[in-house]
C-alpha cells in the first residue's frame, strides 16, 4: 500500500469544466457518463466501487459504476462485495484517512478469483490496482469509501485526483436513490428477461445464453441442461453466428448493451 497526495497535471480550466459537470449529476446514467468522459484523463479506471454504512457492525450498502459486462450493483452478491469494501476501508484508515494506492493483484481469495485479481465475469480483465479514498458521514454516522479499480498501473497523481473528485461523486450519489442491490435469485431473473429480447435465438440457445451470462462454463451448462458439452459447443457456434460475435465475452457484452439502452 502506498499513499500519495500528488495532484495530476491538469489544466485548471479543464478541472472547472469537469467540476461544473460533476455538480449537475442527477442520475446513475449521468454519473456513469461523467466518469467515462473527461474524468478518465485524470482518473483512468474500469470500475468505481462505493460503499457506506457502519463498517464496525457490517451494515453496509454499496454501489458499483462500471460499463463492464455483468458488473451492476444488482448483479453482484453482497457476500462478495462487502469484504472488498471493508478491505478498502481498512486500508484507507491505515493510511490515516488519506488517499492510497493498493496492489490488489494478490487479493484473489478476498475478491473471488484466486491469484487473478477480481475477474467477476468471462472476458473481464483482472483488476490489479485500486485507488481508495473515503469521507466521514457526520449526519448518518459511519463512513463512505470510494475505490477506482483498474487493470493497469494507476497514473502518477491518481490518488490526488480521486480526492478532488470524491466530493462530486459523493454529492451525486446522495442526490439520487440508491441503486437496487442484488436480491436472492435476482441475477438469473434479470438475465432471463434480457435474453428473451434476443429473438433470433432458439429457445435452447436462449437457455444457454442465460447461463453464459452468469459465468458458467460449457461443461457446467451441459450438466445444468442435461446435454453434452459437445452439444453446448455446437449451440455456442450458432449463437456467435446469429449475434455476429466471435466469443463469449462479446456475446455477453452485446447482451449488456441491450440492457444499457433498453
Amino acid at each position: 500500500m502506498s499513499t500519495s497526495l500528488a495532484l495530476p497535471d491538469v489544466d485548471p480550466v479543464q478541472f472547472l469544466k469537469i467540476a461544473g459537470m460533476g455538480a449537475q449529476l442527477r442520475t446513475h446514467a449521468d454519473l456513469w457518463r461523467w466518469l467515462q468522459g473527461e474524468v478518465q484523463q485524470w482518473l483512468p479506471h474500469q470500475i468505481m466501487v462505493v460503499g457506506w454504512g457502519d463498517f464496525r457492525n457490517g451494515e453496509l450498502q454499496y454501489d458499483i459504476i462500471s460499463s463492464l459486462p455483468g458488473l451492476r450493483t444488482h448483479l453482484c452478491p453482497p457476500a462478495r462485495i462487502a469484504p472488498l469494501v471493508g478491505y478498502f476501508r481498512d486500508c484507507w484508515v491505515a493510511a490515516q484517512s488519506q488517499p492510497c494506492q493498493l496492489d490488489i493483484s494478490g487479493c484473489g481469495q478476498l475478491l473471488g478469483e484466486a491469484g487473478q485479481g477480481w475477474a467477476p465475469s468471462p472476458g473481464v480483465p483482472g483488476m490489479h490496482t485500486a485507488l481508495v479514498h473515503g469521507v466521514g458521514d457526520v449526519r448518518l454516522g459511519g463512513e463512505r469509501v470510494f475505490a477506482a479499480l483498474t487493470s493497469g498501473v494507476a497514473p502518477q497523481g491518481g490518488a490526488g485526483a480521486l480526492k478532488l473528485l470524491v466530493p462530486f461523486i459523493d454529492s451525486a450519489l446522495r442526490r439520487m436513490p440508491p441503486a437496487p442491490m442484488r436480491q436472492p435469485g435476482a441475477e438469473r431473473c434479470q438475465v432471463e428477461q434480457l435474453v428473451v429480447r434476443l429473438g433470433q435465438l432458439s429457445e435452447r440457445e436462449r437457455q444457454i445464453m442465460v447461463w453464459v451470462a452468469m459465468g458458467k462454463t460449457n461443461p457446467e451448462i451441459g450438466c445444468i441442461l442435461h446435454i453434452s458439452e459437445f452439444t453446448v459447443k455446437n449451440h455456442m457456434k450458432s449463437i456467435f453466428s446469429k449475434l455476429d460475435v466471435s466469443n463469449r465475452a462479446q456475446a455477453v457484452a452485446k447482451l449488456t448493451r441491450m440492457a444499457t439502452y433498453a
